[in-house]
């Protein structure tokens, strides 16, 4: 599995170091910069990134998203302060979305999510069903797919309500169309209604040109609605009627389109509750939960969390890594799981990093760090033993001080990747997902600490 790439344009320090802050949340990504917006068509040319985001763009109305192998690549705004008339000029320029970080960190994770999709075109990830609960899921999955009648999925976060939708539109009669998806809470509420509807030409200062939106994009295929129930309630009555009368009317528009649209709609909320406060009208929630799906939680189904975390093991590490051995199982098996699916993804990839090379295929308990041990004291690590092993690869580094200073393993990580990388700097930063001179800086902070920095290679 290839990392993807998100180009960074025209960002000062600051900004970047929120967008990789916010990358770091998000497996398999990598950050690309290119200093100015006449740079963007080349760096196309040499790549396909999955994701523009543009940084302080001082000629953001005169941008035009140049067209790559894989297409035009989906556009989002960044900036360090909030800005009505910034969002007004992103959405001008054809951005799907404007974030102000680091305040929007989390609206833009949720934003890069789904695009960070396989390179092959549309991925219907594996539906991992071991357990009595997601077997019986799945194969009702497998009877509903053939209809086209509305879908509402609920959980709790981290679940795997994308991967359960993805698979409804892989096993339907719609799989060779588009799989379109938007995260409602996402999107400021002034670029909602343009992003789901699309507008036509002049519909806003600066609207050079009609522009569809998701239903447009996802006709004849599936469109997903990720947390629906954060639509503002006067745009949920526009929702509504789209999905009666299957037409939609663009922003600023005078005529209906008609789409033909299979609709799946996901929610973290009780939805009894989310009527029954306001947030989510009554008639919608009907028009939607044709087919209610609820995947349970990590924890309810213990039985999962192995041959997932074997799954992810396996393609995160490109099938370098195969198996848990067996005190990494009983490790993962008695973990509650608070995150679910995406905490676990998050276990897995610290395990891939942490893993000696010498141990062969199979990922042993010590390599196994869950978030309680990334914050408790360095004096102990994984089942009371020391996070040094036989190479002495933190052993060289044993100032006390040291171990009641740093509280996580982000020191362990960077060494160790420097390690593996010869010293290149420009290939550690890369695999850490970060810029050269955001390595170069935690160096000096290794350094000021007494670490052994590896000589650069």
């Amino acid at each position: 599995m290839a990392r993807a790439t998100i180009l960074l344009v025209n960002s000062d320090p600051n900004l970047r170091e929120a967008v990789v802050r916010v990358l770091a949340t998000i497996p398999r990504v990598r950050l690309q910069t290119c200093a100015m917006v006449a740079q963007v068509a080349e760096e196309l040319e040499a790549g396909s990134p999955a994701a523009i985001l543009l940084g302080e763009v001082e000629d953001l109305d005169t941008w035009t998203a140049p067209v790559s192998a894989r297409g035009e690549p989906a556009v989002a705004a960044v900036s360090r302060e909030p800005s009505h008339e910034r969002e007004l000029a992103a959405m001008r320029a054809g951005a799907e979305a404007h974030f102000a970080l680091p305040e929007m960190a989390a609206g833009l994770a949720r934003w890069l999510r789904p695009l960070l999709c396989s390179e092959d075109g549309f991925e219907a990830p594996t539906m991992v069903a071991c357990s009595a609960a997601m077997q019986a899921l799945d194969r009702f999955v497998t009877r509903i797919a053939r209809s086209d009648g509305t879908v509402f999925v609920t959980g709790e976060s981290g679940v795997g309500k994308e991967v359960l939708a993805r698979q409804l539109h892989a096993r339907s009669p719609r799989s060779r169309g588009p799989f379109e998806a938007i995260n409602c809470a996402a999107l400021p509420e002034a670029m909602l209604e343009a992003m789901l509807f699309g507008h036509a030409k002049g519909a806003f200062t600066g609207a050079l040109e009609a522009r569809p939106g998701k239903f447009q994009r996802a006709h004849r295929g599936t469109l997903l609605l990720d947390e629906v129930t954060e639509i503002p309630v006067h745009l949920q009555a526009k929702l509504l009627r789209a999905l009666q009368e299957r037409e939609v009317e663009p922003l600023g528009g005078r005529k209906a389109e008609r789409v033909d649209v299979r609709v799946i709609a996901t929610s973290n909320r009780d939805l009894q509750a989310a009527v029954a406060d306001g947030v989510l009208r009554e008639d919608l929630y009907y028009r939607l939960n044709v087919f209610p799906l609820c995947i349970p939680p990590l924890r309810e189904r213990v039985e999962d969390i192995v041959p997932l975390a074997q799954a992810l093991l396996r393609g995160l590490s490109r099938d370098r890594l195969q198996a848990l051995d067996e005190g990494a199982r009983r490790r993962l098996e008695a973990h509650d799981w608070p995150g679910n699916v995406r905490e676990l993804a998050n276990v897995m990839e610290r395990a891939i990093t942490l893993h000696e090379g010498d141990a062969g295929s199979v990922v042993t308990a010590e390599s196994v760090w869950l978030d309680a041990d990334m914050l408790g004291p360095w004096t102990t690590a994984v089942g009371d033993t020391k996070p040094s092993d036989a190479t002495g690869r933190i052993d060289e580094n044993p100032t006390p001080l040291l171990e009641q200073t740093l509280q996580t393993q982000e020191s362990r990580v960077i060494l160790n990747v420097l390690r593996e990388s010869g010293g290149r700097r420009k290939e550690a930063a890369d695999r850490l997902g970060i810029s050269p001179r955001t390595l170069r800086y935690k160096i000096a902070r290794l350094r000021e600490h007494g670490f052994t920095v590896p000589a650069s290679g």
